[in-house]
């Protein structure tokens, strides 16, 4: 009998404490965000020629982070990447295997092929929220993971 009621004693403070929030109304006021310094795409003084057989090894398809998909591919002499079914966006090389768009909308950084440590590629997108949904507010700007 000692030991129920001791058992019992234990517990109320616990089933006191999962029940009160339950009564409460969640603070939707209470939201925290977090934003540090806006990064900006801008395009490099100098641009970087991609060779077609570094290019190849990093085109293709892509799965998005939320979803989404991105393809990277040439047409001609020139990069293009698509995200979701919006329009293709030309893109310049940084660097061999970081990207800018033209019109500086997009930033696509790819993990090189010869470091990747199995058969997937991963890239990094860096992109205006408006992008991805139309209820972004119009200067917030996402990133997003890419795996191929």
């Amino acid at each position: 009998m000692k030991r129920m009621i001791i058992g019992f004693a234990c517990l109320w403070p616990a089933i006191a404490v999962a029940q009160a929030p339950q009564g409460q109304a969640p603070d939707v006021e209470a939201a925290v965000r977090v934003t540090g310094t806006p990064e900006r795409i801008s395009l490099p003084p100098q641009l970087h020629n991609v060779w077609y057989d570094e290019f190849d090894a990093v085109a293709g398809e892509y799965t998005l982070s939320n979803g989404s998909n991105m393809s990277l591919g040439m047409w001609g002499n020139r990069m293009y990447a698509r995200i979701g079914k919006g329009a293709p966006l030309q893109l310049v090389a940084v660097s061999p295997y970081v990207f800018v768009g033209r019109r500086q909308q997009v930033k696509i950084v790819v993990q090189e092929p010869d470091r990747s440590d199995s058969s997937r590629i991963h890239a990094t997108v860096f992109l205006p929220s408006r992008m991805l949904s139309s209820l972004a507010p119009v200067h917030e700007y996402t990133t997003v993971l890419a795996r191929r």
